[in-house]
């Protein structure tokens, strides 16, 4: 079949695959990765595949309309998020009164958390594939090219001709992740390396996984809950050296590659093991990744991880308060709980001890916050000294604990998921504690922005390890670029341009 996978319009650079999707301040935009996996299983399978990422390039809902007619689309399987589901219903509706013969297969984590509830939005949702995807979208693919029955389909939920959804059986998550095509592969034929932005990354940068799944059960923690789930899968070491050796060889002008997994450390024996792969391979494209600051690091793992190519470790650190810390179940332990944020400390000094440099992420809105714990929050951060941080309003999203506490005890200001996000696309969050409104949550987000990033300590260091590397140069720069105008008038006092579904105002593909 002749297929597009569609990350489709809404606002100017919307990061829609992000943990928390909205138009970020610091100008980061995340590749779709999982819908490029999806169209890189669908071109090993024979069809004719195309993938357009209209936030990052800017591409309107009529040149998409022009685009499926003029190479003939006749499925299309389409990115979908929270605060976007909405936007993202109307696209749909767009593209069948555009063409009626038209097949849509919606994905995503709102989708796979609430799939009733999005049936219920429009008679133009036809179907939808829950959880890791990849095969689901290929066996719909097989099953609509041939007209034959969805029945079949592990994963998929579908309305049928009597408008009855149908509830296929659950599709079990992939556990060789070997068996997957490199999604650098896909990235490099449909996309531009020079759209994607990570604050925290040299540019321009690359996505990819070396596992799926996370043992911890964090409350609001988006992925594990609604999509890959609790039991860790990984990919061979020399699965993941190859692909690193493919982005170096084939895509040169990537400075970094990012790994999404959801905690990159977790079995320190493997972890040891993929890195002596790359030194082995003589890797020399630095990577960053997600982690933890409880992971039990040591000299010898930093280190040689460094050697490899670690950068830096994205780590959420969340709250400057244990209670906090405790009430977002967050370690799995409450003896982990007490020793946490002396935990945390070591690892940011040992670390930059190792010369790998620390993005701190800080959420403020659990459920048992109190303004006194937000403080602390602030506090935490500016003792820890990572190289960035991201201070954000909890954002509760359907098929997470956060969401189904916070629901229960009436906490939520709105179940309108545009609400999700302010008009401008910033994050926002429909959190109303019993003594924090909503507003007060973004409002202190932006205040702890503006301490860390205008302290005369932080320029200076900025400015030192600017001047020591070009590379960190241009990162500084392209952030600050994005970030300042926040710093200066906060999430609701900052302009911002309207959703390109909407307004029309997007260029041409």
């Amino acid at each position: 079949m002749r297929v597009l996978f569609l990350n489709p319009p809404f606002h100017p650079r919307f990061s829609r695959e992000q943990r928390s999707p909205a138009v970020t301040k610091s100008g980061t935009l995340y590749y779709p990765k999982w819908l490029a996996h999806a169209a890189g299983v669908a071109i090993r399978e024979g069809h004719e595949v195309d993938l357009i990422d209209a936030p990052a390039g800017n591409v309107s809902l009529n040149a998409i309309i022009d685009r499926i007619r003029s190479k003939g689309i006749q499925a299309v399987v389409c990115d979908t998020s929270t605060p976007s589901i909405i936007n993202d219903v109307k696209v749909v509706e767009a593209l069948h009164e555009a063409d009626r013969k038209l097949s849509v297969l919606l994905v995503g984590r709102h989708v796979s958390a609430v799939p009733r509830e999005t049936f219920a939005l429009s008679p133009s949702l036809k179907a939808l594939a829950v959880r890791e995807y990849e095969y689901t979208v290929r066996d719909w693919l097989a099953a609509v090219g041939c007209g034959a029955g969805l029945e079949s389909v592990d994963g998929l939920i579908w309305r049928d001709r009597n408008g009855e959804i149908v509830v296929n059986k659950p599709r079990g998550a992939i556990e060789n992740l070997d068996e997957l095509p490199f999604v650098t592969e896909v990235y490099r034929r449909f996309l531009n390396s020079q759209d994607y932005f990570y604050g925290h990354s040299l540019w321009p940068l690359v996505v990819f996984d070396t596992s799926r799944g996370c043992p911890y059960h964090c409350s609001f923690c988006v992925y594990p809950q609604t999509f890959s789930g609790h039991v860790m899968r990984y990919r061979s070491k020399e699965h993941v050296a190859d692909e690193f050796e493919f982005v170096s060889r084939e895509m040169p002008e990537v400075k970094t590659v990012m790994l999404e997994d959801d905690t990159f450390i977790i079995n320190r024996k493997r972890t040891l093991e993929l890195a002596r792969e790359l030194i082995t391979r003589n890797n020399r494209l630095p990577f960053d990744a997600n982690c933890r600051a409880d992971i039990g690091a040591d000299a010898e793992l930093l280190t040689t991880l460094h050697q490899a190519g670690a950068r830096l470790f994205c780590v959420g650190f969340e709250s400057g308060d244990a209670e906090v810390i405790r009430g977002m179940k967050k370690n799995n332990s409450q003896s982990r709980d007490s020793t946490y944020h002396e935990t945390a400390k070591q690892f940011v000094r040992q670390c930059q001890n190792a010369r790998i440099m620390v993005h701190g992420c800080f959420m403020v809105g659990n459920l048992n916050e109190t303004p006194a714990s937000m403080e602390k929050t602030l506090q935490f951060a500016k003792r820890l000294k990572p190289d960035t941080a991201q201070f954000f309003p909890i954002m509760v999203y359907p098929g997470t604990t956060a969401y189904d506490e916070a629901r229960q005890r009436g906490y939520l200001s709105s179940e309108d998921w545009s609400d999700w996000l302010t008009p401008n696309g910033l994050h926002n969050s429909v959190v109303n504690l019993p003594n924090i409104t909503h507003q007060q949550l973004v409002e202190f987000c932006d205040r702890a922005r503006r301490q860390f990033y205008l302290s005369p300590a932080y320029i200076l260091r900025k400015l030192m390890q600017s001047l020591r590397d070009p590379r960190e140069l241009q990162r500084n720069l392209i952030g600050f670029r994005t970030l300042w105008r926040y710093l200066l008038r906060g999430s609701f006092g900052a302009s911002g341009e309207g959703s390109i579904a909407e307004n029309g105002s997007a260029k041409e593909a």
